[in-house]
């Protein structure tokens, strides 16, 4: 293997729960009332952009044009006051001898703020990947395909650390190694299960396991 891509929220960060309680309450000025077990199940690991556009059609609701931006904002200030890292990971990071990539669904301005949340700058470099560079975002593989164009890589020489069905199935699809990670605040006790069924390799709960099996799997290959 020549590149370990780690994927942002949920992995470097806990703020999928963050996202998750935030999109919860703004769906109900929407009339849409879902409970936050059910947002996790269903869309956790998507854009805000695909998660409100499927939900227009699904409960008939009009989307105003600057509902990407509200939404943002929103989030912004809700993870300003409450957003943690995934306990562990700068540690972890440091045991694992790859070069280092993060590949995110959310904007690459967001990528390079959770990096320097993190203080990983030094870890990642410039190597940021974003969907909006590509035409389809997780869990289709197109920015897991771009970033292996990039470094000059085959798919099967990149392992990838994921923690949501949709970045995991986006990773598993481009022909990628993957790690399912299940650490962070959101993950529901089922999770491991689905994350076997998608593809992934190996599933880890806590950043301490991260690069043995990261290991394990380099002695695989």
């Amino acid at each position: 293997m020549k590149l370990f891509i780690s994927d942002c929220d949920g992995v470097l960060i806990d703020s999928e729960i963050l996202a998750a309680q935030m999109m919860v309450e703004h769906l109900q000025t929407f009339g849409v009332h879902i409970a936050l077990e059910d947002y996790l199940r269903t869309w956790s690991g998507m854009t805000f952009s695909s998660i409100m556009h499927a939900l227009a059609n699904q409960h008939g609701f009009e989307l105003p044009p600057d509902f990407v931006e509200v939404i943002t904002q929103k989030h912004e200030a809700y993870a300003a006051a409450n957003l943690q890292p995934i306990a562990g990971v700068k540690e972890a990071y440091a045991q694992i001898a790859l070069p280092k990539a993060v590949v995110s669904n959310s904007w690459l301005w967001q990528v390079k703020h959770a990096v320097e949340f993190v203080q990983m700058q030094e870890v990642f470099g410039n190597r940021m990947f974003s969907a909006e560079m590509v035409a389809h975002p997780k869990p289709a593989p197109d920015i897991y395909l771009h970033v292996a164009a990039h470094f000059g890589l085959k798919p099967h020489e990149i392992v990838v650390v994921e923690d949501s069905k949709s970045g995991a199935k986006a990773a598993v699809e481009a022909g990628m190694h993957v790690v399912g990670f299940t650490g962070a605040s959101h993950i529901l006790d089922d999770h491991t299960d689905q994350l076997y069924e998608i593809g992934v390799k190996t599933v880890v709960s806590q950043m301490a396991d991260l690069p043995k099996a990261v290991e394990d799997l380099q002695a695989k290959v």
